[in-house]
Parts: structure tokens; C-alpha cells; sequence
């Protein structure tokens, strides 16, 4: 009998290791597809998400009538024109990286959502629709 209950302590730590071990296994996160950006189920299109972005905070200056005197020559009026920028320039302009001119210039940065879309349709390939 004085085995036993020598045993005991031990037997009860092992299963009590096997069920943490059991448990922390069942909580693990299997890594899928990134979900998207801001909770959106959608893919981010140009049509869709990236064009009312652009429209909300990047055509005042890079509009079809004024991106030569506002704009720097950089027009992002249409898909075509998004698409010709490196996407590189315009995630650091609106991410606000250093060594990139801030955008929008003069106001303050586009959400954090609006970035993640942006980054995230890139990375999708630039789909219009």
C-alpha cells in the first residue's frame, strides 16, 4: 500500500501533464489565409474598395484636371494610372514612411483600414474588378 500512494502522486502528475498537453494542442492556431483587411469578407477590387479610397483622399491633387499642378504629375484618375505608380511609392507616401513624401500632403494619414485594403489588393495582384 505505501508504494501505491507513492505511485499516486506521480501517476496523478502525468495525467494531469497529458490533459495540458491534450488541451494546449487543441488551442493551437493553424495558420490559413490572412483574413481580410478591416474585417471585410470581400477581396479588395479596384472597382469595389480601392477607387472610393482614392476618391476620398488622393483626387483633390491627383485628378484627371488637376495632377500637373497639384498632383506632381502623378495621376490616380483611373485604374491604369494606379496600376503605372510602383505600388512601393504609394504604400510608402501613405503609410508615411520615412525617405517618402507624406500623402495626402498637408493632412493627416488614411486609416489604418484604408492602408491594410490597399496593401492587401495589391498583394491580390491590382484586380479591377
Amino acid at each position: 500500500m505505501h508504494k501505491f500512494l507513492r505511485l499516486f502522486p506521480t501517476r496523478a502528475l502525468a495525467g494531469a501533464a497529458v490533459s495540458l498537453l491534450a488541451f494546449v494542442s487543441a488551442c493551437t492556431y493553424s495558420k490559413g489565409p490572412e483574413p481580410s483587411p478591416c474585417n471585410d469578407p470581400t477581396p479588395a477590387t479596384y472597382a469595389a474598395v480601392i477607387s472610393p479610397i482614392f476618391d476620398a483622399n488622393c483626387r483633390a491633387c491627383h485628378g484627371a484636371t488637376v495632377y500637373q499642378t497639384l498632383g506632381g504629375g502623378n495621376d490616380y484618375s483611373t485604374y491604369e494610372g494606379i496600376k503605372r505608380q510602383s505600388s512601393r511609392l504609394i504604400i510608402g507616401c501613405i503609410s508615411h514612411e520615412a525617405g517618402y513624401n507624406p500623402m495626402p500632403k498637408g493632412g493627416a494619414k488614411i486609416s489604418e483600414c484604408d492602408i491594410a485594403q490597399i496593401k492587401a489588393w495589391i498583394a491580390a495582384g491590382q484586380p479591377n474588378n
